[in-house]
């Protein structure tokens, strides 16, 4: 019985360290494929939303993949995506305008985006030469001064002195609905310098580590380097839902507004686990959307607003009928009782005593008659 007991735990430990190194494996030697991207005139910055039929996403958060433009090929842009992506959404403008999702191949495309409702996919090229070789990238965020208008990112590798943009000031950093501007580098580099307008003011040369950050610049140019984002250095919280006993295994989607970024890593999320009268699950502190669905999340709430490090209770009655407090709901008082009968109970026999009583005045009333 023991040795049974520790090979179900070995087993277990190996099934979570598969599960946890699985994105990092998939990331470092899975295939790539190229999606060249032509949009309308007053779309700018286009990006890529993706994903799979499971609905495991290609990328973190939305708007998705940046899209870059090919300098050997005007007016088309292009993204590199994992060969298993079988949807795609382009938007661009922040993620302002968008087509509707459609269905690809593994394998190169070229797609047309006329307008948001008119998506054309070809697999002939229809650009000349080959593809600018996929870099792998990582995305710089930045909260800078007041006083700055706009923020660029140069960035490169030291000593080396390998710069990762043509030219100075760099690259125009996006500002996000979060107060935060970004943009991406090749994973390559290890140093930054974030800077306004012109390329003054600037920061210091920053040296830092080749993974996802964010730069808190000071008004003298010093800057508070993060590998989290510290807007989301909150607590996990609990959620706890009641929802309609024919959804089936009902499970939780949450995520980040406006950002955009998951908690989980495909739809419909994580199940929920009974416990008590509730159902539940602990999510980052961070979520402030949440979206419960069952029956395989074929049938689901709409977008659920709640705030941000608090517990949540959720009574979810159908689809569209739903509500969050922040504190456990009182429970259904029970019937009033007095000296252990119930109150109904009593009332009952009284409206009984009194029917039998009137009964018997008018039998009585009767007889008199007679």
């Amino acid at each position: 019985m023991k040795r049974a007991r520790k090979l179900i735990i070995v087993l277990l430990a190996m099934f979570m360290v598969v599960v946890v190194a699985a994105p990092m494996a998939l990331a470092a030697g899975e295939e790539m494929v190229v999606a060249y991207v032509q949009v309308p005139e007053d779309w700018e910055n286009p990006c890529l939303w993706a994903w799979d039929d499971e609905g495991n996403n290609a990328f973190d958060a939305w708007p998705g993949g940046e899209a870059e433009a090919d300098p050997n090929n005007q007016g088309w842009y292009y993204c590199w995506l994992p060969s298993w992506v079988t949807k795609i959404i382009v938007n661009a403008n922040a993620g302002d305008v968008q087509t509707g999702d459609f269905a690809v191949e593994g394998k190169d495309a070229w797609i047309i985006v006329t307008s948001p409702e008119e998506v054309e996919v070809v697999y002939e090229a229809l650009t000349q030469g080959e593809a600018p070789a996929y870099v792998e990238k990582i995305t710089v965020h930045a909260k800078v001064p007041d006083g700055w208008s706009e923020a660029n990112l140069w960035a490169w590798l030291a000593p080396a002195g390998t710069n990762a943009f043509a030219a100075w000031p760099g690259k125009a950093m996006t500002l996000s609905d979060s107060g935060w501007y970004s943009a991406k580098v090749p994973i390559w580099i290890n140093s930054v310098i974030v800077n306004a307008g012109e390329g003054n003011p600037q920061t210091e040369d920053l040296s830092v580590e080749p993974k996802e950050m964010w730069l808190v610049i000071a008004d003298d140019g010093s800057a508070e380097i993060n590998y989290s984002n510290p807007d989301q250095a909150v607590n996990d919280i609990t959620v706890r839902v009641q929802a309609p006993a024919s959804w089936a295994d009902p499970c939780l989607w949450a995520w980040s507004h406006p950002d955009g970024t998951n908690a989980f890593i495909s739809w419909p999320g994580e199940p929920l686990v009974a416990e008590g009268d509730w159902l539940t699950l602990k999510v980052p502190g961070w979520i402030n959307r949440v979206i419960v669905n069952g029956n395989e999340g074929g049938i689901q709430t709409g977008d659920i607003e709640v705030e941000v490090g608090k517990d949540i209770w959720l009574l979810v009655t159908d689809a569209e009928t739903y509500s969050a407090t922040y504190e456990e709901p009182a429970a259904a008082e029970p019937p009033v009782t007095k000296n252990g009968i119930d109150t109904w109970i009593i009332v009952a026999i009284v409206l009984a005593a009194l029917v039998l009583v009137a009964v018997l005045v008018i039998v009585v009333l009767k007889k008199k008659k007679r």
